[in-house]
């Protein structure tokens, strides 16, 4: 009767990283491995046949993290781990300590598993995530694997496997910058406060008891940072002109308004020029007002 292979040193064989593009194809591939080692070592009865079950591909994961550690670390006092606060755990595997040890959440998010940053399967870890959670920047997907993965130069690794990706370089790409142009005059005189106008209607709001729809009348100085507000029960251009005469008694007549074709200051502009103008210049000008 011929020896079983010993799996402890089939699993040390580098070549097998080099066979599979994705992560979870590595560790699928482990996982067989441990189901056939379970197999050939149980009674016909026990032994299982069916696709692998989530506690078997997160043994097979927590199998090749092990792999990786003692392929790229020589303990807890390697030099490459200097600084950080390394453990052994139970399970045999090098955990960092973290300042949230205390915290009620789970073993890997409080002591995660400590990972190279050279390493392909760590590459291919980071591409995993990074294709699964939709190409996201580098400070979310760093975050993500934090959640599980301490992976030393972090940052600079995880960079390195973005910036491969044609639809990732957004990150990196440069502004689009325009030369600011030259503000218009009516920006930049010197004016009164309110004198150069810009208005324009916000809502409706509803009142309470919803008895009555009320909005607001926003007048917005061009010059100064100034803004006037104003309540009106309705779009209407009577009620415009009511809210406009509020804020001209508080705060002076303005010289020139700007707004946008709405119904209500069409309307308004129809009912002035539907005024008798020559009555009240010649009002005006008997008054000293120009």
């Amino acid at each position: 009767m011929k020896s079983l292979p010993n799996t402890e040193n089939i699993f040390q064989c580098n070549r097998i990283y080099s066979f599979f593009f994705k992560y979870q194809q590595v560790v699928r591939l482990v996982g067989w491995m441990l189901r056939f080692k379970h197999n050939c070592f149980c009674t016909k009865e026990e032994k299982t046949r069916r696709e692998l079950a989530s506690s078997e591909f997160h043994k097979a994961e927590f199998k090749l993290v092990l792999m990786i550690q003692q392929e790229s670390f020589e303990g807890e006092d390697d030099k490459k781990l200097k600084g950080l606060a390394v453990f052994v755990h139970e399970d045999k595997i090098l955990r960092v300590k973290t300042q949230i040890v205390n915290r009620r959440d789970k073993e890997d998010f409080r002591k995660p598993m400590l990972l190279p940053s050279n390493h392909q399967v760590v590459l291919k870890l980071i591409e995993h995530y990074h294709k699964k959670d939709l190409h996201c920047g580098l400070q979310i997907l760093q975050s993500i694997l934090r959640e599980k993965f301490w992976i030393l130069n972090g940052r600079k690794t995880i960079r390195k496997v973005v910036s491969k990706w044609l639809i990732c370089k957004r990150f990196s790409s440069k502004r689009l910058e325009v030369d600011s142009g030259p503000l218009p005059e009516n920006r930049m005189r010197d004016a009164a406060i309110f004198q150069i106008t810009g208005v324009d209607v916000a809502g409706p709001l509803l009142t309470r008891g919803n008895q009555k729809a009320w909005v607001v009348l926003l007048f917005t100085c061009a010059v100064y940072r100034a803004v006037h507000l104003e309540i009106i029960p309705s779009f209407s251009a009577v009620a415009f002109l009511v809210g406009f005469r509020r804020c001209v008694a508080r705060h002076g007549r303005c010289s020139t308004i700007y707004c946008y074709n709405g119904t209500n200051f069409v309307g308004a502009a129809n009912l002035l020029h539907g005024l008798g103008w020559n009555k009240i210049i010649r009002h005006g000008a008997a008054n000293a007002i120009d």
